[in-house]
C-alpha cells in the first residue's frame, strides 16, 4: 500500500500570507490538517480551524 503525505501547501496552496500563519499555528492543529482532507483558501478559515484543532481536548489525570 502506498502512503500520501500531504504539505502545507496541499492545505493551503501557495498563498504566502495563508503559508506565513501556518508556520505560527500550534504543532496539534497543523498535524490534525495534514491528517485530513481539509484543504482552505482563507486566512479566516485557517485561524478558525487553528484554533479549533490545537485546543488540547486531552483530560488531566486529576479529572479521571
Amino acid at each position: 500500500m502506498e502512503q500520501y503525505y500531504r504539505l502545507p501547501q496541499d492545505v493551503v496552496g501557495h498563498d504566502p500570507v495563508l503559508l506565513s500563519y501556518w508556520d505560527k499555528m500550534p504543532p496539534r492543529a497543523r498535524l490534525r490538517l495534514l491528517e485530513s482532507d481539509i484543504s482552505v483558501s482563507t486566512l479566516g478559515e485557517l485561524q478558525k480551524l487553528g484554533e479549533e484543532l490545537g485546543r488540547d481536548t486531552t483530560v488531566p489525570p486529576e479529572m479521571r
